[in-house]
């Protein structure tokens, strides 16, 4: 139930929506086929190994951290998705935003900007119609009570059942194109769907119009040439004498041209606008009528370079540049993967690997652009982004609108609610018999660690009121022995909490039933990290420490933490900071 913090991928790209083995991503030989030559070439100059590089690398669902120098080429793969703008990377994720009640099943999606190295985390998007029929739903259901977290509805279905689903797009700097659908189905039989696409501005946490990125005047052109593409769909279904097209003219009255309703692409290295119509009422609600993309011209705000968009391309071929070095990705037959190559000035090749789907984007880690705090970081969010499941984060229905800045996003977390250390504490006690001991009578150690663990998962849920999993354990001495007869005692209560982990003291005590002396024989420090039902990590309310000695032991784990984190850093840099 409280597994352990799983280890770091190193040497190859794991297994998260990869399209080959992990025996075929290993430390890489050059690449033969139509290079041939050019691996020649570097295999007589492999004894130096490849060149140094460092970059990440974006698919439409994960990230590639790919790292080269004289042992060879590491590839690290991962589920997070990464935007970068301003010079500062930032994690992007879907949340559920549950507002279930007893007899309704309310889940909407919120999108989240967290900044990789302050870890502090920003609402920039939230679902206001999922909002919007809680809202009706209250007004209309008084008498129902909204579901706790922790609480599952009966087994018969609802009454109401209103559910959305977004998927993020491209990306290109602080705008994020994405795709939202929602349904609302009520037990009578009414059914109502919408489905719509729009861009998303992660500084202001709003939407942006097409004047918004483009100014009054091409905004004018684009949604005027949108406007007559439009016209054009419908006339070529009209003037069809096709069997499905007369079915389509039918419903084709419910769909509608809306300027709002569009995605931001690319074509070229150029931005480009795709609008696409939503179609509404009980034939065209849910679906989409995309429309041919629209070059938009190239604005103030747009950079190649800035969007990890390739230098130059093809229909098959993508090329990024840096120095002397190059990336190229070659898209494999049927397009669904594409193989990776590294090349030195030397035109020497390096194949590091196939990766699933096209490659969208791609960020050189230079050491004049991409500071060690920045690189930690990234580790840091790759090992946490290890704990993530394929589904979305879930988050409280009670969050407040997003903050105006990450400062004041900031104070909000800082003024969270707290619960007493008193709130935590538990105690577990069990008599040792013979099963739990060795032949000489003492108990196992195995056996203590495994009661420990469970006395402080116990000490984390409580105040979490969720789940909690164990991601590390300090070092555990063992006093004294425990001996067969004895009744084993723990303490446990969370001495500290940061944003989503808690660290549990414990504390262990062997008592002799027939003399009544305590011995304390163990003491150790649990991390936990709360994790939501699909497997991601939650925030946590903050500890209060209320006497002198809880004040001592939240100031020791404050200190703790600090050495851990210095610890892991020193363990990244020796890895070179980006293997780990």
């Amino acid at each position: 139930m409280y597994d352990a913090r799983p280890s770091p991928v190193t040497d190859y790209i794991p297994l998260h929506r990869m399209t080959v083995p992990l025996s075929r991503i290993r430390r890489l030989c050059p690449s033969a086929g139509a290079l041939a030559w050019a691996a020649v070439a570097a295999c007589h100059a492999s004894r130096s190994g490849p060149p140094t590089a460092d970059f990440l690398l974006f698919t439409a669902d994960s990230t590639f951290w790919v790292h080269s120098g004289a042992q060879g080429v590491h590839a690290r793969g991962s589920p997070i998705q990464l935007a970068r703008y301003g010079g500062k990377f930032y994690e992007v994720y879907v949340a559920d935003d549950d507002r279930s009640y007893s007899d309704a099943e309310i889940v909407g999606q919120q999108v989240w900007r967290r900044d990789i190295v302050s870890g502090d985390s920003s609402l920039v998007f939230r679902d206001t119609t999922i909002e919007g029929i809680e809202h009706w739903y209250t007004r209309t259901h008084p008498h129902d009570h909204p579901l706790d977290p922790d609480d599952d509805s009966d087994d018969n279905d609802p009454n109401v059942s209103a559910t959305s689903e977004l998927d993020l797009l491209d990306q290109f700097g602080p705008y994020v194109s994405y795709e939202y659908r929602a349904d609302l189905t009520l037990n009578a039989g009414n059914e109502w769907h919408i489905a719509r696409r729009g861009v998303l501005d992660l500084r202001g946490a709003r939407d942006v119009s097409i004047h918004d990125l483009f100014g009054d005047t091409t905004a004018h052109t684009l949604i005027t040439k949108g406007r007559s593409l439009f016209g054009q769909a419908l006339d070529s279904v009209l003037v069809s004498h096709d069997t499905r097209a007369r079915e389509a003219a039918d419903a084709i009255g419910d769909f509608a041209f809306d300027s709002g309703s569009y995605n931001l692409i690319q074509r070229g290295g150029k931005p480009a606008v795709e609008f696409v119509s939503p179609g509404r009422g009980t034939r065209g609600g849910g679906l989409t009528l995309p429309l041919p993309p629209i070059p938009a011209g190239s604005p103030s705000w747009w950079s190649v370079r800035d969007a990890g968009l390739p230098d130059s391309s093809d229909s098959a071929t993508q090329k990024w540049r840096s120095g002397g070095l190059q990336v190229i990705t070659r898209s494999a037959a049927g397009g669904d993967s594409a193989h990776v190559e590294l090349v030195d000035s030397a035109r020497h090749v390096w194949r590091i690997g196939e990766v699933e789907g096209p490659v969208q984007r791609l960020y050189w880690l230079n050491k004049s652009s991409t500071d060690t705090t920045t690189l930690r970081a990234l580790a840091r969010a790759f090992d946490e982004a290890a704990l993530y499941s394929d589904e979305a984060r879930t988050a409280m229905t009670n969050v407040p609108p997003p903050p105006e800045s990450d400062a004041a996003h900031t104070a909000h977390f800082s003024a969270r609610d707290g619960r007493p250390v008193r709130a935590s504490q538990h105690e577990t006690s069990e008599i040792m018999m013979p099963q739990h001991a060795n032949v000489l009578g003492h108990v196992f150690g195995g056996v203590i660690l495994s009661m420990m663990d469970k006395t402080a998962a116990v000490a984390a849920i409580r105040p979490a009121r969720g789940n909690c999993v164990t991601v590390s354990v300090d070092r555990v001495d063992f006093r004294e022995p425990i001996h067969v007869g004895d009744l084993v005692v723990m303490h446990a209560s969370v001495n500290y909490a940061g944003r989503t982990s808690m660290e549990v003291g414990v504390r262990v005590e062997a008592e002799n039933l027939i003399s009544g002396v305590r011995r304390h024989t163990n003491s150790c420090y649990v991390t936990f990290v709360a994790i939501d039902r699909n497997g991601r990590p939650v925030e946590v309310p903050k500890v209060i420490p209320e006497t002198d000695l809880e004040r001592r032991r939240f100031a020791a784990a404050v200190e703790r933490r600090r050495r851990r984190l210095e610890e892991r850093a020193a363990e990244e840099t020796g890895r070179g900071s980006v293997s780990g």
